[in-house]
């Protein structure tokens, strides 16, 4: 009568345990941030510039990944390699928090 009674008991602590785990999990997640807007422009490539380096100053403050950012810029502008030049145009997109009028809508 006693080992069926430790088997449950050691079964309800590890369940908890495991359980307890996981909804700490759950409430501990990151609130979402503000609401954002993707929007688009183009901009004249300087000297020096590379993709890598345009996806890192349109990166920060988001939650793209610079390597993801870089498959989006060549997909949007219809490229196959990574190589740019001094004074052609790209096509770029960029995150801003929605306002308050466009979250309503």
């Amino acid at each position: 009568m006693k080992k069926p009674f430790i088997f449950l008991s050691l079964g309800a602590v590890v369940g908890c345990t495991f359980f307890g785990i996981f909804l700490m999990n759950v409430l501990a997640k990151e609130p979402p941030g503000p609401e954002t807007a993707s929007y688009y422009t183009c901009i004249r490539i300087q000297p020096g510039d590379t993709l890598w380096s345009i996806a890192e100053v349109y990166t920060e403050g988001t939650d793209i990944a610079v390597e993801d950012y870089v498959k989006q810029l060549k997909q949007m502008n219809r490229m196959g390699e990574d190589t740019i030049h001094e004074g052609n145009y790209l096509t770029v997109m960029y995150k801003h928090p929605k306002s308050h009028q466009e979250a309503e809508e």
